[in-house]
């Protein structure tokens, strides 16, 4: 019972992240070094480890490379496409996960292939349906997806090593995979107003020291399809949120798309 307790205080949290990313206003990059700079530091104080030694860094540069990337794509697709529409496709990662988590000898069935198709086919439509979206947002929500699976599913691949070594490893990985990124692409770190970095510690705070470090830690207790399809209930979380503080609100033939995209990730996740 405690698990589905923190499951849902766990959604409850990452479901804030889409609107304190485009309330900071800042580039995905940007917010995303900080997120995972402040958050590693906050969990390492907190565990009192920093994690970097060989068997760690073994699973959690992977992980801090998927995870950088999942979240700069994803934040720069919320600049390009509504809350809902780019956050019910970065969702879709729950049905990567499960596909990576294969390649350890899980197998899919008739209706999780057939929840892959219902959902790719939802997002599709709902492209179409949404009158906030660019094709560049649509395409960097997905790549948010993808590389959303790897990070989560490595989160059950690295049970050999300590949870808390591993948890504040990869974010500190994901950080300076961030900053090489922004160097790359010339993106400035530094220069913005108070309240932007206030949006950036609130990120850091609660979709991600509490969210993201809760989800992992069930990922170790529970099948990972069932924790990562759990998260399709932020699509919910944010649209309602998107509407509330943002002022996105969408068509009714829209949020009818946005329902047969949650049906396909259920029908990939749920047991029966």
């Amino acid at each position: 019972m405690l698990h589905y307790v923190l499951l849902f205080a766990g959604v409850l949290a990452v479901s804030t992240a889409s609107i304190f990313a485009v309330l900071a206003n800042a580039p995905g990059i940007a917010a995303s070094f900080w997120r995972f700079l402040i958050s590693g530091i906050v969990m390492g104080a907190y565990y009192r480890t920093f994690g970097f030694r060989k068997d760690v860094l073994r699973y959690s540069a992977i992980a801090g490379l998927a995870l950088a990337l999942h979240m700069a794509s994803w934040i720069e697709s919320l600049f390009r496409a509504s809350v809902a529409l780019s956050t019910a496709i970065v969702c879709t990662h729950s049905i990567f996960s499960g596909i990576f988590a294969s390649f350890a000898g899980e197998r899919f069935r008739l209706r999780e292939v057939a929840g892959i198709f219902v959902a790719l086919a939802g997002i599709f439509l709902l492209s179409g349906a949404d009158t906030y979206a660019e094709p560049a947002g649509i395409v960097l929500a997905f790549i948010g997806a993808v590389s959303g699976g790897l990070y989560f599913s490595l989160a059950r691949f690295s049970q050999s090593v300590d949870f808390r070594d591993y948890v504040v490893s990869t974010y500190l990985m994901a950080a300076v995979f961030s900053g090489l990124g922004a160097f790359v692409l010339g993106v400035s770190l530094t220069g913005y107003s108070a309240e932007t970095f206030f949006y950036f510690v609130l990120l850091a705070i609660i979709p991600m020291s509490f969210g993201h470090t809760v989800l992992n830690y069930l990922i170790r207790r529970m099948k990972v399809v069932v924790v990562t399809g759990s998260v399709l209930g932020e699509v919910a979380g944010s649209a309602l949120l998107a509407a509330i503080f943002l002022g996105q609100v969408l068509t009714p033939l829209a949020y009818l798309y946005l329902l047969v995209i949650l049906v396909g990730i259920y029908l990939t996740t749920s047991k029966s």
